[in-house]
């Protein structure tokens, strides 16, 4: 079962985020425009993140506020009484909501024609690899339809791998060291039509990557506009 993320759904989507010990909101990155920095209530010449309160408290008045004002939309999915998987849409003009300067180009549409952006998924960690994010992702795409439609644009991952060796050369070498960049260097590669070959996205034995996979969206009708980075696609769907 599925259901949009609306005034009347919102304590679900509260505790689906924010219950469980979870951390702040991750999905209002794409609609801030960039990482929650703020200073603490308690510094304010301090640079550092707030406290995990202070930015889940954050978050969760921003997104609340976004949903009231009919610009804040996702889906959420439903299984054994609980929320376990959501996907994050909107229209372009609304993720960001504000951009400025600073707001790195891949929080930005990609193609200026785009409607929509469909940008982010997250499933619980006992229901991967059941189709949850698929299901969310085809509802998000009917959801569009419905209001109106148009060009939608998402920068997913062409495909995983997971490295347990990868964090041991980090820790070891450092992120940005020669060792790992050889160790990068073996990692599976795929070759896509009109971008070439791309690099396995890093995929933790908990968790999957936010912006979902090419072949997803490969069997919605979406097709490849372009390479984005070294481990995702931009891919397109008119709707």
């Amino acid at each position: 079962m599925t259901k949009e993320l609306s005034k009347k759904t919102w304590p679900d989507y509260e505790r689906f985020f924010h219950g469980n010990g979870r951390g702040s909101c991750g999905c209002m990155l794409y609609p801030r425009g960039r990482p929650l920095a703020a200073p603490r209530a308690t510094d304010p010449g301090s640079k550092q993140l707030p406290s995990r309160d202070l930015r889940r408290e954050q978050s969760l008045s921003e997104m609340r506020g976004l949903v009231e004002g009919g610009r804040g939309h996702g889906i959420l999915v439903y299984g054994e009484g609980q929320v376990v998987g959501w996907c994050q849409y909107g229209r372009v003009e609304d993720l960001p909501v504000a951009p400025t300067k600073r707001t790195p180009d891949w929080m930005l549409a990609a193609d200026p024609t785009s409607d929509w952006r469909i940008t982010c998924f997250l499933t619980l960690p006992g229901y991967r690899r059941r189709g949850v994010a698929t299901l969310a992702l085809a509802v998000a795409v009917q959801s569009i339809r419905q209001r109106g439609g148009g060009w939608i644009e998402a920068r997913p991952v062409v495909h995983c791998h997971y490295d347990p060796e990868l964090g041991k050369a980090r820790r070891t070498f450092g992120p940005r060291s020669r060792e790992v960049a050889e160790h990068l260097e073996l990692w599976p590669v795929q070759n896509v039509p009109r971008v070439g070959w791309v690099r396995a996205a890093e995929s933790g034995g908990k968790t999957a990557p936010h912006r979902g996979t090419m072949s997803m969206f490969e069997r919605l009708g979406f097709t490849v506009a372009g390479r984005d980075g070294e481990t995702g696609v931009l891919m397109r769907l008119h709707v």
